[in-house]
């Protein structure tokens, strides 16, 4: 027997600002969602997972088309779509491992319709963006109509699962990603189900000289309630050779230091050893082994 399930009952609003989506913010605050590419709100709320009162959809507002670069860092604004970030002229590697990550989130609808920030405001423990962000040192401009704009370092932004720094009169209006030298190498992989977010994931980013690790930042998202990095993994590798031996010796550490999710799916042991996996994999084709 099939389950056909409605949303509840809500108030829609289509705003044509920035300044008025604040002003429905602050004024009804809680109930308010706010609707970019709605691929994990208009799910949720089908289900009832998400009753919200009001949804603001912000694809009206009056936005900047295209990411920026000031001061060595990409500025990111609202409704820019992931697979924007396929076709997007960032240069250097950057713009490359950028462009890697958009085609790994899900199908190509989700691909069209969801954005940079809403996936970062949804704040899945698998979230490709929540996991550049962290690893590059990212940071999130959070804008409110009575108190101003303010900035939160990616780390500090994701609390919890589905949950973030953003205060109920806020909004996520901006993103900033540092842009890497032309000499920083990158790994990534991940462990996922089709069109699903991870259940594991690790990025490297990197600089050496073929000989020796020079600076390692690894982040690794899915197995832990947010995407973090790993430094003590990372202050290990400092000066060491690209080895494999090195390497498996720290997949393994990192597979040690998490505080992994459990569920009926999957047990703490399991998600241990898909971090080993893509720690190790990420490391490696960082360093060109």
């Amino acid at each position: 027997m099939e389950l056909r399930v409605k949303a509840s009952a809500f108030q829609y609003h289509s705003p044509s600002t920035v300044e008025e989506v604040l002003s429905l913010l602050g004024q009804y605050g809680g109930e308010c969602r706010l609707l970019a590419g709605g691929q994990s709100l208009v799910p949720a709320m089908l289900q009832r997972l998400a009753q919200p009162g009001r949804v603001v959809d912000i694809n009206r507002i009056a936005k900047a088309e295209r990411p920026t670069v000031v001061a060595g860092r990409v500025r990111i604004p609202p409704l820019m779509r992931h697979l924007d970030f396929t076709t997007e002229s960032i240069a250097g590697p950057l713009g490359v491992l950028m462009q890697r990550l958009s085609m790994c989130i899900g199908a190509l609808p989700i691909r069209v319709r969801g954005t940079f920030l809403g996936g970062l405001a949804h704040a899945d423990p698998g979230s490709h963006w929540g996991l550049l962000s962290v690893t590059m040192g990212g940071d999130m401009t959070l804008r409110s109509l009575e108190r101003g704009a303010r900035t939160v370092g990616a780390e500090d932004f994701f609390q919890t699962i589905w949950t973030t720094a953003l205060m109920d009169d806020e909004m996520l209006v901006e993103a900033q990603i540092p842009v890497l030298d032309e000499r920083a190498v990158t790994g990534f992989y991940q462990v996922s189900r089709p069109s699903q977010y991870p259940q594991a994931a690790a990025l490297v980013v990197a600089e050496h000289d073929h000989v020796n690790w020079a600076s390692v930042r690894l982040g690794i998202c899915g197995v832990e309630a947010t995407p973090r990095r790993l430094a003590q993994v990372e202050r290990a590798l400092l000066g060491q050779r690209l080895d494999r031996g090195i390497i498996r010796e720290a997949a393994e550490a990192a597979s040690q230091q998490i505080d992994p999710l459990t569920d009926p799916m999957m047990s703490a042991d399991d998600r241990r050893d898909l971090i080993r996996a893509c720690v190790e994999a990420a490391l490696l084709e960082a360093a060109g082994l």
